[in-house]
Order: structure tokens, then sequence, then C-alpha cells
């Protein structure tokens, strides 16, 4: 199968505490085992990086920061990765990896937490109506067709 990549955005964010949430989730559905976390912060300016989700939520108890990108995956990071991008009121989501399954199931995981914080549903387009309007078309179609081929047919009985 192809790769995997998705990718989705808010503004407005400020839940800083549901983006660990949404990481550790990743994290399991991956299942990344054993996972590799990477926090960077302020990357634009001057990066301070950390190895653990606890030592990032601890950097910003103590710390002002501009950015910060929370990269999980699966040891061999082409296979199933996902990257958080938090700036200002903005946040990324990106899920992407050559392993769909896992790829896919760490984002849905990310995103169900995402979305769920702030009650918004996840994508899900509504089942379309009966169109009656076609199904009448089709039947009446049917029905002249039908009539035609008994015309045909008692006028091959006939001798």
């Amino acid at each position: 199968m192809a790769r995997f990549e998705l990718s989705e955005r808010w503004c407005s964010w400020k839940g800083v505490d549901v983006i660990f949430v949404a990481a550790r989730a990743a994290i399991e559905a991956g299942p990344f085992d054993p996972p590799i976390c990477e926090v960077v912060f302020d990357e634009e300016y001057d990066p301070i990086t950390v190895d653990t989700l606890e030592e990032a939520r601890e950097h910003l108890r103590h710390n002002i920061v501009r950015s910060m990108d929370i990269i999980v995956s699966h040891i061999d990071e082409d296979e199933a990765r996902l990257t958080l991008h938090y700036s200002g009121d903005r946040l990324q989501l990106n899920g992407y990896g050559s392993d769909w399954t896992r790829a896919r199931a760490a984002y849905d995981a990310a995103h169900a937490e995402l979305a769920g914080h702030f009650g918004i549903t996840t994508f899900k387009l509504p089942q379309l109506p009966r169109d009656t309007v076609a199904e009448t078309r089709k039947r009446l179609v049917i029905d002249e067709l039908e009539a035609a081929l008994e015309a045909v047919d008692s006028g091959l009985e006939d001798p």
C-alpha cells in the first residue's frame, strides 16, 4: 500500500495539555513500541530539545516558549511518524509513514483526542437520502422495456 500522509490545522488553540494527551494516545495506538519521542522548543530561535513528554511538560511549566514540536514515531521513523506543531495559538497535526496501519492508527488516535477536547466530531459524510426520482425513472424505463419485449415476443408466437 502507498504511504500514509495526512495533516490538519487548528487556529485559536489554547489546550496545551491536550496536545500531550494526543501524543500519548498516538504512541499507544500506533503502537510505537519502543516509542521514539523528541520535543523541540523554539526551533526557529534557540532550539531546546528534550526526549520525553514529561521533560517537555516540566520545561513548559518553567519557561515561556514560542513554539513546540512533538515528534513521536516507531523506531524506524519512515514506517510511522506523528508530529504536533504548536506555535502561538495554532496547532498542526501531521501523520505519515510507509506502514499505513500503524501511521493511520496513531494519527486517528491523536486526532480523536484533539477534536474531542472541543466537542468536534470527526469528519464523516452523512448517508445520502434515497433518490426517488432516479428510482422512478429507472422503474418506468424498465416497465417500457418489458412492455416492448412482450410485444416482440408475442409477435413471434403468432404464425
